[in-house]
C-alpha cells in the first residue's frame, strides 16, 4: 500500500473512532473532508474523490468596480448543487489565478461542492502585496456578495494564504460585506507586520521572545519582502538596483553586491538598511526611516492597528508549527486579537508555511480543519 494512501487510511480510522466515542452525528462530512483531504493531496494524480465526481466546470467572468477592471476564474461543482462560494485569493506567484497549485486546489474544493472565485490580485502576482489589494479584493466580496456578474451560492467565505492574509482580513470586514462573509481561512498568515518584518529580517521574533523559540528564518524571505516593495519607492535607479540586489541574493546567498549598494540613493539605502539589520532594537527606528510610501503601506496592512472587532467571520487559522516565514505564534495573537469563539487554530507540524509535507500529524490536523470549514458551510 502507497505511504500516502495508508497515512488517509490511518487517519480515517482514527477520525472515525473519535466520532464513535464522541456520539457526533456528522459522520458523512468527515468522510468527505477526508475525501477532500486527499483529493488535494494527490494533485492532479487519482484520487477518490475525482473518481467519483464529475469534473468541475470552469468560466472566466470579467467586472468592473468604480472604473477598475477585474477577471477572476470561476469553478462550479460539474454534478451537485453548491454548499457555498469559496473566494480564493492567491499568495505569491507571477501565475496568479492560473498557477497550477491553485488550479488543483480549485478544482478539488469545487468537486467537494463549492462554487470557487478565484480573482487575479495584482499585488501578489508582481510581489508587491499592498492597500490596493485589500481594496480588489473587496471589489470582488462585493460583487459575489451582490450577486451581480460573478455568482453567489451562500455562504460565502474566503480562503487567503501568507502576506494575502492581511489584505483578505481587511477586505472581509467592509460593512458593505462583513455580515455576508460567513468564514475566512488564512493559512500561515501574520497578525503585526512590525513583528513579522522584524522576524524576517533579525530572525528574532518577537512574539516567542527568545530567538531559539522558532525556526530559522528563510534565507530568501527577507529579499522577497524587498521585492514587494519596490514600486513604493520613487527613484527609477534605487528600485533598479535593489531589485538587481534582491534577485542575485535570491540565487546567491553570499553575491558580492556591494558596487550596488554604493550606488544606493537615500531612499533605496533606507530600504537596504532595514533588509540587512540584524539587531532587533534597531527595527523601530529603521522603519521610521523608509520612504513615506513605503511606511504607510506597512502600516496600513498592519492587523494590530486595525479595528478587528468589526470582522463578523468566523476565522479558520492553520499554520505550521516549523513555519519559518511566519512563526506560528502569529496566528495565535491574531486568534487571542478576534477571541477564541470567533477563530480556531489547527496547528500542523509539517506544513511548511504554506507547502504541505503530508504525514499522520499532519494529516490529522489539516482534516480538522477541513471538517470545520465544511461544518460552517453547512450549517447555513
Amino acid at each position: 500500500m502507497a505511504p500516502r494512501l495508508r497515512g488517509v487510511l490511518v487517519i480515517l480510522l482514527l477520525a472515525l473512532s473519535v466520532l464513535h466515542v464522541t456520539g457526533c452525528g456528522s459522520v458523512h462530512r468527515s468522510y468527505e473532508s477526508m475525501l477532500l483531504l486527499g483529493d488535494v493531496q494527490s494533485g492532479d494524480d487519482d484520487s477518490r474523490l475525482k473518481a467519483i465526481t464529475a469534473d468541475p466546470e470552469r468560466s472566466t467572468v470579467s467586472y468592473t468596480v468604480d472604473d477598475r477592471d477585474h477577471v477572476a476564474d470561476v469553478y462550479r461543482p460539474g454534478d451537485r448543487d453548491a454548499r457555498g462560494t469559496l473566494v480564493l485569493i492567491h499568495g505569491f506567484t507571477e501565475h496568479g489565478r492560473r498557477d497550477p497549485r491553485l488550479v488543483e486546489f480549485a478544482n478539488s474544493m469545487a468537486r467537494s461542492g463549492f462554487v470557487v472565485v478565484t480573482p487575479d490580485v495584482e499585488g501578489p502576482k508582481t510581489m508587491a502585496v499592498g492597500l490596493d489589494d485589500a481594496r480588489d479584493i473587496g471589489d470582488t466580496l462585493k460583487q459575489v456578495t451582490a450577486g451581480t456578474d460573478l455568482p453567489a451560492e451562500p455562504p460565502v467565505g474566503v480562503m487567503a494564504f501568507s502576506f494575502a492574509v492581511g489584505p483578505s482580513i481587511i477586505a472581509a470586514k467592509d460593512p458593505q460585506v462583513a455580515d455576508q462573509i460567513g468564514f475566512l481561512v488564512a493559512v500561515g498568515g501574520y497578525y503585526d507586520m512590525v513583528d513579522a518584518i522584524t522576524y524576517v529580517t533579525t530572525g528574532y521574533d518577537p512574539v516567542a521572545g527568545e530567538q531559539g523559540e522558532v525556526a530559522e528564518p528563510r534565507r530568501e524571505g527577507k529579499w522577497v519582502v524587498l521585492l514587494s516593495q519596490l514600486d513604493r519607492i520613487a527613484d527609477d535607479r534605487d528600485r533598479q538596483l535593489l531589485r538587481r540586489i534582491a534577485e542575485r541574493r535570491i540565487d546567491t546567498p553570499w553575491a558580492d553586491v556591494d558596487d550596488e549598494v554604493e550606488q544606493l540613493g537615500d531612499e533605496g539605502a533606507a530600504v537596504y538598511a532595514l533588509i540587512t539589520n540584524t539587531d532587533p532594537e534597531q527595527v523601530d527606528e529603521l522603519l521610521a526611516g523608509l520612504p513615506p510610501d513605503v511606511r504607510r503601506q506597512i502600516d496600513g496592512l498592519d492587523l494590530a492597528r486595525r479595528d478587528l472587532s468589526r470582522l463578523q467571520a468566523q476565522l479558520v487559522l492553520v499554520h505550521g508549527t516549523d513555519d519559518d516565514v511566519i512563526p506560528i505564534g502569529h496566528s495565535k495573537r491574531l486568534q487571542a486579537a478576534v477571541g477564541e469563539d470567533q477563530a480556531r487554530l489547527f496547528p500542523a507540524a509539517g506544513l511548511y508555511h504554506v507547502d504541505v509535507s503530508p504525514g499522520l500529524r499532519d494529516g490529522w490536523q489539516l482534516w480538522r480543519a477541513t471538517a470545520h470549514v465544511l461544518y460552517l458551510a453547512d450549517r447555513h
